[in-house]
């Protein structure tokens, strides 16, 4: 029987295989499955990756020679990022080409999530909506997605969605963390202080991921930086955290993540570390629950979730 997808998912984009191919390769093979490993003796089934990590490979593998066999795991994947470098535009031979590589790199005949790295206005919504169907009946994918997309765009996309009864996927940044103004890369959406966005999540039941959990990066480190620039809301949201990790006596990554999973129960929250420390750490956030108080105490002002 296919498992659920696990709360806390594993982030891999710093697992870079060389070469990308789930048949073989050389690095990071053996930090990477001590993690890899890891995560798994914790319970957790589901690892996001994209083509643009290479990590594919180092996933593909891990799964590929696991014991208890593909269908015990959820892999998560992303298709049509623009490149780093220069911006080429979405269309659908990039995002079919783009699948048939990752499928080739994970040494599997479906990936269970496929997303929509970032969207592309440019290209009208029934469009990319007809190539996720598209998607979906090939059998390649059992669901699709989209990442880095505005609440617009994801109403247009589920328009015409709806007439193939796909519900999407959804993954954007969003956490209890200090929001830095503007964009942390160009098309990323941070939707920590949308609460129309995270309200419509909730009221339809989308399944949501959510990235950059921690600030992307060591949570003290993020904190001491946020800190430096002396914002008095920043003050206090982090004096807010420190004060709940004291009462429940957690760490604040703890209290971060248990919000992020409070939300909704459908929120999962995607962690990449490379420390199995650091990941069972993590873990904790499953093991209790913050009273609706405490909880919507972190919730951004302009928040009714």
């Amino acid at each position: 029987m296919k498992s659920e997808m696990s709360r806390i998912v594993l982030g891999t984009d710093w697992m870079i295989a060389v070469p990308n191919l789930a048949s073989w390769n050389i690095v990071p093979t053996k930090r990477a499955d001590a993690i890899l490993n890891g995560a798994v003796e914790m319970g957790i089934n589901s690892f996001d990756t994209a083509r643009i990590y290479r990590s594919e490979g180092v996933v593909g593998r891990f799964v590929r020679k696991h014991p208890l066999g593909r269908g015990a795991f959820r892999i998560i994947s992303k298709g049509g990022h623009p490149s780093l470098f220069w911006r080429t535009p979405l269309t659908r031979g990039k995002l079919l080409r783009q699948l048939d590589d990752s499928l080739r790199a994970l040494g599997t005949d479906y990936i269970d999530v496929y997303l929509l790295h970032y969207d592309d206005p440019k290209v009208p919504a029934q469009a990319i909506a007809e190539w996720s169907v598209e998607l979906l009946r090939s059998g390649k994918v059992h669901n699709i997605g989209y990442s880095n997309v505005s609440l617009a765009r994801l109403k247009e996309f589920r328009a015409y969605l709806r007439e193939a009864n796909v519900s999407p996927w959804v993954s954007n940044e969003f956490n209890a963390l200090p929001v830095k103004d503007g964009e942390r890369w160009k098309g990323a959406q941070n939707i920590s202080r949308d609460g129309t966005y995270v309200d419509y999540l909730r009221e339809d039941g989308l399944p949501f991921l959510a990235y950059s959990p921690l600030g992307r990066g060591g949570l003290k480190k993020y904190i001491d930086h946020r800190l430096a620039e002396r914002k008095l809301e920043d003050e206090r949201r982090i004096s807010r955290l420190i004060s709940l990790g004291q009462k429940y006596s957690v760490p604040l990554s703890v209290i971060a993540l248990n919000y992020i999973l409070q939300t909704a129960p459908n929120f999962h929250a995607v962690v990449g570390t490379s420390r199995l420390d650091h990941l069972k750490e993590n873990m904790r956030a499953l093991t209790f629950q913050m009273s609706e108080g405490d909880r919507n105490g972190l919730a951004f002002s302009s928040c009714s979730y």
